[in-house]
């Protein structure tokens, strides 16, 4: 094939040339090559887009050679049909396109789609160089559609690759692809199906055979676009990897379905942890896990750490003790799912000889001494905790000097610091929470004790929860203001200081002697001035209250007793009343 080529039947490409091609037709060459049922077409190649100047001759030579009549013209750029940024939907596609003049247009409209500023935004998002995007663009002979759609291979929203999952439409499946119209949605996950919908269980069947084909062949989950033609022929408009789909676990050594949770969901890691950090994470839990006598396989999944739970639900001394560690670490969501699953009879214990795993003897030692020291003493351990964070934190980290000394260091597999003094007043922590329902058993229900539990001091969980309960409970008054003001509006005023303090910036140490300084607010209504109630403390009141002398302006929402007022309809009135100082408060003082 030759470099400079402008237009190339689909026939004769070469699906690794997608620098010429572009991802579309590199993909429908390669269902031409293992004997897929394609449209006949061509494609206009990067070449001729390089010299901005579309061939002419060339195109309507090839258009003829298909017989003329419609044709669909697509994009097909060279940053396209990726295996990580599929660009559904981001560059034009013009169907049922007839005529030579319309067609040569068709072709200008793909290529000036390839700068909208959704393919641009898109292609920065996916961390693609603006300048290395060409556009080729497939002209492929109309199917006359009764039906079409789109089929993955694997369930796109579980991620179950057990699961085949079709959309389709009668007539173009154009609609389905770019959501715009309602498709009969199907999950295969058997060899029958019942008739309903636009697809019979037979074409339901072949649709279900051609994927596992295709991924079979490609190595890849699937997401493709087909269409029956009037004659019930199915024809294949498209096949590219499926970029949705989280990484599949390792495989298993036993057969069977597997138990996994993420321990970054629950501490809130966002991100995928760095190879050192997973090494690291991964000898930490397990050792901190054997401690508790419980065998957790950790595993690396698209950079973030699972532990596989299914040996310790088949382990009949285990899977009580999990539950209770899911009730304490996962919460209650957790804990009911895992006690579900213990009367699924695929996770059956399995009695065998269990001898105590070399990272449990390696942990006990250290975490009896740690756990008993944070027992007897829980104020400095949590002291040491902190201290040993802010130690860390302030250690100089040096690179290694040499690529020898970084192999070294990676070769060495172990952690540079076992974090004891961090881990066990943690762990420490997991059990007292762990103790309390068993020694309240019978004196207070499941509520009592998470009310118990979420009341507990230096939980930095619960006292967030607390900030952001005190946050809502002080912007409550200005929920009109806070919902019927534009966003633009609220974020000017924000960045200029304008909008009412909810608390968020309030000293810890304030008290009642030595009340907020007056600051000021912006609303639609216009400016006032604020301060808060002198007798309240910060935690116990904190309500913003008007100052004399009050202006129109005044009449914005604000807390105390909620009247209707003849000059704002269904808005409060001013008061003087602090907000919290209504008759039946504890406060019941006025604004001074």
């Amino acid at each position: 094939m030759q470099r400079d080529a402008n237009v190339l039947d689909l026939r004769v490409i070469d699906p690794e040339r997608r620098d010429l091609v572009g991802g579309k037709a590199a993909g429908l060459a390669a269902l031409i090559r293992l004997g897929e049922r394609v449209p006949d077409g061509f494609c206009v190649t990067t070449e001729a887009y390089r010299l901005d100047e579309v061939p002419r001759d060339e195109v309507l030579a090839a258009y003829e050679r298909l017989g003329g009549g419609p044709v669909a013209v697509r994009s097909s750029a060279t940053a396209e049909d990726l295996p990580h940024a599929s660009f559904a939907g981001q560059q034009d596609t013009c169907l049922s396109v007839s005529g030579t003049e319309n067609l040569l247009e068709a072709i200008r409209a793909c290529w000036t789609s390839l700068h909208t500023e959704r393919a641009r935004a898109y292609r920065e998002a996916a961390g693609i160089p603006q300048d290395t995007a060409r556009m080729a663009v497939v002209v492929q002979r109309m199917v006359d559609a009764e039906v079409a759609g789109v089929l993955f291979t694997a369930n796109p929203v579980t991620g179950s690759r057990r699961e085949t999952v079709v959309d389709a439409t009668l007539g173009l499946g154009a609609a389905v692809v770019d959501g715009t119209a309602a498709a009969d949605h199907y999950v295969l996950d058997g060899p029958t199906q019942q008739a309903r919908g636009c697809l019979t269980p037979a074409r339901l069947a072949e649709l279900r055979e051609t994927g596992a084909r295709l991924q079979g062949a490609l190595g890849a989950e699937q997401d493709i676009e087909w269409a029956y033609d009037r004659d019930g022929v199915l024809w294949l408009l498209q096949s590219r990897p499926m970029t949705a789909l989280f990484p599949a676990p390792p495989e298993s050594r036993e057969p069977g379905p597997r138990l996994y949770v993420e321990f970054g969901h629950v501490q809130g890691m966002l991100q995928p942890a760095t190879p050192m950090g997973v090494a690291t994470l991964k000898s930490v839990l397990a050792g901190m896990l054997a401690s508790f006598g419980i065998a957790v396989e950790i595993v690396d999944i698209g950079g973030r750490l699972y532990g596989d739970l299914t040996d310790a639900m088949r382990d009949p001394a285990a899977r009580q003790r999990l539950v209770k560690l899911m009730a304490v670490d996962f919460g209650p969501r957790a804990q009911a799912v895992v006690e579900h699953l213990l009367d699924d009879p695929r996770f059956t214990p399995r009695r065998s000889a269990r001898r105590p795993s070399a990272a449990a003897l390696t942990a006990a030692p250290g975490a009896v001494a740690g756990i008993l020291r944070a027992l007897a003493r829980p104020e400095a351990a949590r002291a040491g905790v902190f201290g040993e964070i802010e130690r860390l934190r302030r250690r100089p980290v040096t690179d290694p000097a040499t690529a020898a000394e970084l192999l070294d260091l990676l070769e060495d597999g172990a952690p540079p610091h076992t974090g004891d003094a961090i881990l066990w007043p943690v762990v420490t922590g997991l059990l007292v929470c762990a103790a309390l329902p068993p020694l309240l058993r019978g004196i207070a229900g499941d509520d009592e004790i998470h009310t118990v539990l979420g009341g507990m001091p230096h939980n930095v969980t619960i006292e967030m929860d607390l900030a952001l309960w005190q946050v809502a409970r002080r912007a409550a008054p200005y929920r009109e203001m806070l919902l019927d003001t534009p966003p633009d509006q609220l974020a000017a005023a924000h960045l200029a200081g304008e909008l009412p303090d909810f608390g968020m910036a309030e000293s810890s140490t304030r008290t009642a002697s030595a009340p907020p300084p007056r600051s000021t607010s912006v609303y639609r209504g216009g400016r006032r001035t604020r301060r808060r109630c002198s007798r309240c403390s910060p935690t116990a009141c904190g309500s913003p209250t008007p100052s004399r002398p009050r202006t129109a302006a005044s009449n914005a929402p604000r807390p105390g007793p909620r009247r209707h007022s003849p000059s704002s309809p269904g808005a409060p009135a001013a008061s003087d009343r602090c907000g919290d100082g209504s008759p039946g408060s504890s406060c019941g003082a006025h604004g001074s």
